[in-house]
């Protein structure tokens, strides 16, 4: 099949070599009329390739809005069993808002301010700085800096997702009877599989008719204000207003890339400031040593307000920065926690989750001092059932039946989002520890700019253990800009040649063959016996085809919003001005091309 590339780019080849600005209503979808029952759209693009040079087409149209053209919900049920232990018991059983494919209806407006969005980043490169988020904080009237509203900002290369959910799960749950006096926002980034888990209120994500009635109101603030926000710098926004619009009492922030010029660092006053961990990551961004990234995340520190590091930070060199900036306390997890047993007595150095909830509920603890209402209703069951949850995809552990097979063999699977080389090493120390004499089967797909040599000999290294080689490895590239290629792949680790990659490099159909070798595995040891467990790990990218092949039932993004997603993921807070957007939408169409069963792409006309 020839990858269609939706999008609203009017005469993109005039504006790429003009460099000249683009007006909001142009972009990625969708451009509201008066009429709000229209939505202007481009249909039906195709990038070809013929010759030596591309051809992008673009074709406009209007489309009527109108509840027919809403997707019906008379899915046939999965026969297929999927079940969960650990920390998840059981998958959430949510209707599927995918329906991509049907070139028969009508976009949604849901679809269409989704897909105009996650084309934003073609016309406003990131350029780092607050300029842009100030103004729209300003204009949608500083909801973060209500008194009323305590908001909790967390940073740190790895882990800051994890505490950002156990925070809000333990202030949630302190709430009397699930009455919903307290409100507790969540923003965290990115989403697995629906744009709307990006932000939500005690667990429950913005709906699609709330993301229809706000995001307009940011597309017009930044078109009547000239503001040339980006990706998350709207989703930020967007946010904040949806947390205004819903009265909530704390909100809890994670970063999205850094922290100093992160777009959710525009909270003045925030309750407490929390830098998870530090290590190498984004460095042509954040600086290429521990200390010069440690101070670019330790720039959400506020003057006057607290702050609390975890222990797997360069103390010394954040500990100064406290000092220039001002912040009344420089805390550490067992300044607030008494006796933290050592990372050998509880083994945190295998389950890094456990550093994790430490962090967080020290965390809680310190908003509660401030809140004597929360504290009354705090107990330490309560915390310690908050910071329990894991966020989906770390260390999730599944067990499937049936899904690929029909004889009744159960296969373990883990979903991890390790991704670098730290989460990487906890990931594997964790499955030992876990299933200590099993087998293991990995399927891996990497962002281009993590170590993928050293990610790759650290997995060669995993299932050599369990008297595996290459061949328990299938390589996978997601569909957006940042995935490493196969081939990057195999050059950074030429063992990886003899893995998985040939059959084909989709994330769903390597899934399954890895559960087809693993049941066959499995059967040949003893049947219903679980001997080699399937690990899907890397990019969060790749997580939302795999869960789909797994037989999850939850919200998830239509076809034609993931279509043009990895368009905008240059990556949503990553596709800076040295970043030429036609190059790579053309090399990725290349590469799926390639791999198409179709003999010849699509015809000029």
């Amino acid at each position: 099949m020839w990858m269609r590339l939706h999008s609203s780019i009017r005469s993109y080849s005039a504006y790429h070599s003009n460099n000249k600005r683009t007006p909001l209503s142009f972009l990625a979808g969708c451009s509201l009329h008066n009429n709000a029952n229209h939505i202007n759209s481009i249909t039906s693009p195709r990038i070809h390739l013929s010759g030596r040079r591309s051809v992008v087409a673009f074709h406009s149209t209007v489309v009527p809005i109108d509840n027919k053209s809403l997707p019906s919900d008379d899915d046939s049920p999965d026969t297929s069993t999927t079940t969960t232990t650990g920390s998840h018991q059981k998958l959430p059983q949510w209707k599927d808002m995918g329906r991509g494919g049907d070139s028969s209806r009508s976009y949604t407006k849901y679809e269409q301010l989704v897909r105009r969005l996650y084309m934003t980043n073609l016309f406003h490169p990131v350029k780092l700085g607050l300029q842009n988020i100030n103004r729209l904080h300003e204009l949608l009237g500083c909801p973060m800096d209500n008194e009323r509203v305590k908001v909790i900002h967390v940073a740190g290369t790895n882990g800051k997702g994890s505490v950002s959910l156990k925070i809000a799960r333990s202030i949630e749950l302190s709430s009397p009877n699930n009455n919903g006096d307290i409100k507790v926002g969540l923003f965290v980034s990115p989403h697995i599989s629906s744009f709307r888990e990006r932000m939500s209120v005690n667990g429950v994500p913005i709906t699609e008719q709330e993301v229809e009635e706000y995001m307009p109101r940011i597309f017009h603030l930044c078109e009547e204000f000239d503001i040339p926000a980006t990706f998350f710098e709207i989703t930020a926004a967007l946010a904040f207003l949806y947390y205004k619009e819903k009265g909530v009492n704390y909100v809890v922030l994670e970063t999205g890339l850094g922290g100093r010029l992160d777009a959710t660092n525009i909270v003045k006053q925030p309750a407490l400031c929390v830098i998870t961990s530090i290590g190498l990551e984004h460095t042509r961004i954040l600086g290429e040593t521990i200390p010069e990234i440690a101070r670019e995340k330790g720039g959400i520190m506020k003057s006057g307000c607290p702050v609390l590091v975890g222990p797997s930070c360069p103390h010394d060199v954040l500990r100064q920065q406290s000092v220039e900036l001002n912040v009344s306390e420089y805390l550490t997890p067992s300044d607030i926690i008494d006796n933290i047993p050592s990372a050998e007595e509880e083994n945190s150095n295998v389950d890094y989750d456990v550093e994790n909830s430490h962090i967080a509920a020290a965390a809680v603890k310190i908003v509660a001092s401030t809140s004597p209402s929360l504290k009354e209703l705090l107990t330490d069951e309560i915390i310690q059932k908050g910071t329990s949850e894991r966020p989906p995809c770390r260390f999730e552990e599944l067990s499937i039946q049936n899904v690929v097979t029909t004889n009744n063999v159960k296969l373990q699977v883990i979903l991890d989002v390790a991704h670098n080389p730290p989460a990487m090493k906890y990931l594997i120390q964790k499955l030992r520890a876990t299933y200590p004499g099993k087998r293991y089967r990995f399927v891996v797909g990497m962002s281009a700019d993590k170590d993928l040599g050293l990610c790759g000999r650290m997995l060669l290294d995993a299932v050599a253990s369990g008297g595996g080689g290459p061949s328990s490895l299938h390589l996978v590239e997601a569909t957006h800009p940042r995935a490493a290629t196969l081939q990057a792949m195999m050059d950074a680790v030429p063992k990886l040649q003899d893995a998985h990659h040939g059959e084909t490099i989709s994330v769903g159909d390597q899934v399954r063959h890895a559960l087809l070798l693993a049941a066959g595995a499995s059967s040949a040891a003893a049947a219903g016996q679980e001997e080699e467990i399937v690990i899907v790990c890397g990019s969060v990218f790749l997580m939302a085809d795999a869960r789909a092949a797994l037989g999850y039932d939850e919200p998830r993004d239509s076809n034609v919003i993931n279509e043009v997603a990895g368009c905008n993921l240059l990556s949503g807070q990553e596709n800076f001005g040295n970043t030429d957007p036609e190059k790579v939408l053309m090399e990725r169409a290349a590469r799926l091309y390639k791999q198409s069963p179709t003999t010849s792409p699509p015809a000029d006309k």
